[in-house]
C-alpha cells in the first residue's frame, strides 16, 4: 500500500534543471554534427564553384560633382585608389597599405583592356599621423617599392601633420604632396619615449632615407636632417627644399598637378595618368582584421591587457579551477599582437586555445562557460588569421562573401547554444534552496536491510539507499513495505510500515 505525500512538489526543481541541461547537451551534440556536415557540404560546393574569372570587390567610391550626373562610370574613366593613414602607424597600417597596393597592382596586371573601369592608375596614401613603429614603416616602404602603379603620398587634410614615420613614408612615395598648413619632420627614432642616440640605429635609418631621396631625385641633405636634427617643414619650406613635388588644397587639385608627371620607381620611370575630369577616387576600406589589430595597437589598451593578463595568469596557476589562467593567456596574446608580435602565430595560438576549450566543454561535465570562451577565441583568432586573398583570385567575389556568411552561420549557433546552457546553469545556481521532498513517504525494500547493513528501497519510483535507525535492532526483509522516517545525508532512514502490522494483529485477534 502506497500513501502519497501531502506536501506539494515544487514547480521547478534542481533535478528538472539538470535534466534540461542534459537534454540541451544531447541536442547540442546533434546540432554540432549537423553543422559539421553542412560545413563539409559547403566546402565541396565551394571547390566545385571555382571560376577562372577573378573579381574585384565593390568599393566605396567618392564620385565628384562632375561625375554625379552620370549613373555609371565612363569606360575610359580612371580609378584612383585612396588609402587613409591616421593615428599611430602599426602592423595594422602596414597590412592596410599592403592590401591596397596589391589590389591596385593586381588590377593593372589582370586587366588588359584599356577601356575597362577596374584598372587603377595610381594609389594615394593620405597621411595624418604622429609616427609609429619602425618595423611597420619599413614594411610599408617595401610595399610602395613593389607597387606596379605609381604611389602618391599626400599629407592631408589641411592643418594636419605627418611626423616621424609619416615623413619617411612620404619620402618613399613616388610623388609627394602636402596640403596647406600641414607639417612634416621630427623623424629621430624613439624608444620608450626617449630619443635614440645610438649611432647604429640612427645611421641605419638615415641611410635608408638617403636611398629614398636619391631614388626620387629629392634633397638628400634635408632628408637626413629630418633624422639627425629633427627638422620640421611647412609645405612652402618643403617645396623650396625639393622634398615634395606639389602643394594641393584638395584631392582635385592634387590630381590635376600630378597628371602627366614622370616619377621614378625601382622599375624605372612611370607616367602619372590622373586627369581629374575623367577620374574618380575609390576608398580602400580596412578589413575586419586590420580594424581589430588597429584597436589592439593602442599603447594604453595593449599595456592594460598585458598587465591584467599577467596577474590573471598568475592567479590561475596558483588557484586553478576558475579559468582565469585561460583568460590571462588570451589577454597576453592579444597584448603581444598590439605590440607588434607576429599576427599569424598569435592567431594560431588563439585558435588552438579556443578549440581546446570547446573540446573540453563537449567531453567533460560543464555548463557552457568554457564553450562560450572557446567560441569567442575562435572568432577572434579566425578574424586575425584571415588576410587578403591570394592573387590571382580564382573564385568570384560573391562566392567569397557567401563563404564568410556560411562561416558566421556555423559559428553563431554554437555561441547561442553555449549561452543558453550557461543561462540554465546560472538559473539553477542562483535559485533558492528547496526543501527535500520525496515522491512518496512509503516504499518497498529491494533487499534485506538493518541498521548495520544498508540496502536499496524503491520510494516513489526511485531507487534509494536506506537503513534502519541505529541501535533499534530492527531488521527488514526483502519485499516488505516500509515508511521513510527522515533523510541522513544520502541515506533514507526507514521503519516497517506500522499500519500493515496493526491490521495483521487485528486479523489474528478475530480468529477463533
Amino acid at each position: 500500500m502506497n500513501l502519497k505525500n501531502n506536501v506539494k512538489k515544487p514547480s521547478y526543481s534542481l533535478h528538472q534543471t539538470v535534466r534540461e541541461l542534459l537534454l540541451l547537451r544531447k541536442q547540442f551534440h546533434r546540432l554540432l554534427m549537423l553543422i559539421v556536415l553542412c560545413a563539409a557540404g559547403e566546402f565541396v560546393v565551394y571547390c566545385c564553384s571555382i571560376s577562372l574569372s577573378p573579381g574585384i570587390s565593390s568599393p566605396i567610391t567618392i564620385v565628384h560633382a562632375q561625375e554625379a550626373t552620370s549613373s555609371s562610370s565612363s569606360p575610359r574613366e580612371r580609378q584612383i585608389l585612396w588609402v587613409d593613414v591616421k593615428d599611430i602607424i602599426s602592423s595594422a597600417t602596414a597590412d592596410h597599405i599592403s592590401s591596397a597596393i596589391s589590389r591596385a597592382s593586381d588590377s593593372r596586371e589582370e586587366v588588359d583592356d584599356k577601356s575597362s573601369s577596374s584598372n587603377f592608375s595610381a594609389v594615394i596614401i593620405a597621411l595624418d599621423t604622429p609616427g609609429g613603429s619602425v618595423d611597420a614603416t619599413f614594411k610599408i616602404i617595401e610595399s610602395i617599392q613593389s607597387s606596379k602603379v605609381p604611389v602618391i603620398g599626400y599629407v592631408y587634410p589641411q592643418g594636419k601633420s605627418a611626423w616621424s614615420a609619416g615623413t619617411i613614408i612620404l619620402l618613399a612615395t613616388d610623388y609627394a604632396a602636402m596640403a596647406p598648413f600641414t607639417t612634416i619632420g621630427s623623424a629621430q627614432p624613439v624608444a620608450g619615449g626617449i630619443p635614440v642616440n645610438d649611432t647604429k640605429i640612427v645611421n641605419a635609418i638615415t641611410e635608408k632615407i638617403v636611398t629614398l631621396a636619391q631614388l626620387h631625385n629629392r634633397n638628400v641633405t634635408q632628408a637626413t636632417r629630418f633624422v639627425t636634427h629633427n627638422d620640421n617643414l611647412t609645405p612652402e619650406a618643403a617645396m623650396k627644399n625639393h622634398v615634395i613635388e606639389a602643394i594641393a588644397r584638395d584631392p582635385e587639385e592634387l590630381l590635376q598637378k600630378a597628371n602627366n608627371s614622370t616619377v621614378m620607381t625601382l622599375a624605372g620611370p612611370k607616367l602619372l595618368d590622373t586627369p581629374f575630369s575623367n577620374s574618380h577616387i575609390v576608398v580602400h576600406e580596412p578589413s575586419l582584421r586590420v580594424s581589430l589589430v588597429d584597436i589592439l595597437s593602442n599603447p594604453l589598451l595593449s599595456t592594460t591587457l598585458f598587465t591584467i593578463g599577467f596577474f590573471a595568469l598568475i592567479y590561475g596557476l596558483t588557484s586553478p579551477g576558475f579559468g582565469s589562467e585561460i583568460a590571462g593567456a588570451a589577454m597576453i596574446i592579444l597584448a603581444l599582437i598590439g605590440q607588434g608580435f607576429d599576427i599569424n602565430w598569435a592567431a594560431f595560438a588563439l585558435l588552438a586555445i579556443g578549440a581546446g576549450l570547446i573540446a573540453y566543454e563537449l567531453y567533460s561535465p560543464g555548463f557552457g562557460a568554457m564553450g562560450i570562451g572557446g567560441i569567442v577565441l575562435l572568432v577572434v583568432g579566425s578574424t586575425l588569421m584571415i588576410t587578403q586573398p591570394v592573387r590571382p583570385l580564382l573564385i568570384s567575389e560573391h562566392r567569397m562573401s557567401e563563404l564568410v556568411l556560411i562561416s558566421a552561420t556555423i559559428t553563431a549557433p554554437l555561441g547561442v547554444f553555449f549561452a543558453l546552457i550557461t543561462y540554465k546553469a546560472w538559473r539553477a545556481k542562483t535559485q533558492a534552496p528547496l526543501p527535500f521532498v520525496l515522491q512518496s513517504q512509503t516504499g518497498v525494500t529491494v533487499e534485506a536491510i538493518s541498521s548495520t547493513k544498508p540496502g536499496f528501497v524503491i520510494v516513489g519510483g526511485e531507487y534509494w539507499r536506506a537503513r534502519t535507525e541505529e541501535g533499534s535492532g530492527i531488521e527488514i526483509g526483502k519485499g516488505q513495505n516500509v515508511r521513510v522516517v527522515r533523510k541522513d545525508s544520502d541515506l533514507l532512514i526507514i521503519e516497517p510500515f506500522k499500519e500493515e502490522k496493526e491490521e495483521k494483529e487485528k486479523r489474528e485477534g478475530k480468529d477463533p
